[in-house]
């Protein structure tokens, strides 16, 4: 099994693929969040959230959006963490559920939202799982919502197979950035008209590692 706690040890260190990877993430987050009207009122969630340094600093950063957030993270020394730093940063509209992200039950209160991020996730999960997970996201966001998703280059790379998935779906590419060997950060929006399944599966993934 994976030590998950010392798996995020990796962030510390600038010369990884996962700290350079958490930046790319970090931008992305930065851009949704900005480009909400002010005094809008914004729904996220973050799945397999770690200690959601990937997420609260840019919550941090704005004040014009009512923000919603959910983390749910199954580790509950990481989740004890995210809550602490949220609660360190004044973030009032996030809370942590510790509980499998990749059962829908876990995280149907909190959908749909306008932010969803699946870093850290397709990576460790089935072929499978990962196509099950991109056919679902269209009911996991409200119209005009944007997914972050992130997989390294591993072989076999799927990242290529990824991208073509969530277009399948009935979402639009905004943003792809990677490493040749390293990671792979994509940013996709589900279109106001675009068709959604009428409902989720039970499960969405399970992690292999």
């Amino acid at each position: 099994m994976t030590d998950w706690r010392a798996w995020h040890a990796s962030y510390d260190d600038a010369s990884t693929s996962l700290a350079r990877r958490l930046l790319v993430v970090r931008h992305r987050v930065s851009e949704v969040l900005a480009s909400r009207a002010p005094s809008t009122s914004l729904r996220i969630a973050s799945l397999c959230a770690g200690d959601g340094r990937d997420l609260l600093p840019g919550l941090a950063e704005i004040d014009a959006v009512t923000v919603q957030a959910v983390l749910i993270e199954q580790d509950a020394a990481l989740a004890e963490a995210a809550r602490a730093s949220a609660e360190h940063l004044g973030l009032e509209g996030v809370s942590v559920i510790i509980g499998d992200a990749g059962s829908t039950t876990t995280l149907a209160s909190a959908l749909p939202v306008d932010l969803l991020l699946l870093c850290g996730i397709f990576g460790n999960v089935s072929e499978f799982d990962i196509a099950t997970t991109v056919a679902a996201t269209p009911v996991m966001l409200r119209p005009g919502g944007t997914v972050i998703w992130t997989r390294g280059s591993s072989e076999p790379d799927l990242r290529p197979v990824i991208r073509r998935w969530f277009q399948d779906a009935g979402l639009t590419e905004v943003a792809f950035d990677s490493e040749p060997n390293g990671f792979g950060v994509g940013v996709a929006t589900l279109g106001v008209g675009a068709p959604r399944s009428p409902r989720l599966p039970a499960r969405l993934f399970t992690f292999i590692r």
